[in-house]
């Protein structure tokens, strides 16, 4: 809100006015910690799955690894993020930009799973 009202978009500054900014002046609130706090998990997730799928070939950890659990259900919420970031749902996003998208797909990221790709498929052939 504060970067979109500062800019002067009245459509994105999500209630953001002189009398908000000056209350949160007053506490001392970091303009930049909160974004960047949201960002380093993000990252250090993309170079796991960067890495995973350097090893593997693919970005789709299977059910198996164990190990993993973290990082296959970071590339879910990634997924699904992504189809209501372009569905223009922004609740449910998990914080997805074109920014995010751009890097992901840098790295061969596909957006269904090769599982999800195999069903849409046995299903058209049977159909």
């Amino acid at each position: 809100g504060y970067r979109n009202y500062k800019a002067g978009n009245k459509l994105k500054n999500y209630g953001m006015c002189e009398e908000r900014i000056n209350k949160l002046k007053s506490i001392d609130f970091n303009w930049g910690k909160e974004a960047a706090s949201k960002q380093q998990p993000w990252d250090e997730m993309f170079e796991g799955l960067k890495l995973f799928k350097a090893k593997h070939g693919h970005a789709d950890v299977p059910r198996i690894c164990k190990d993993k659990i973290k990082l296959r259900n970071w590339i879910q919420n990634q997924r699904q993020g992504y189809r209501n970031y372009k569905a223009g749902n922004k609740l449910k996003n998990y914080g997805m930009c074109e920014e995010r998208i751009n890097k992901l797909e840098s790295i061969g990221f596909n957006w269904v799973s090769e599982h999800a790709l195999k069903k849409q498929t046995a299903w058209d052939e049977m159909f």
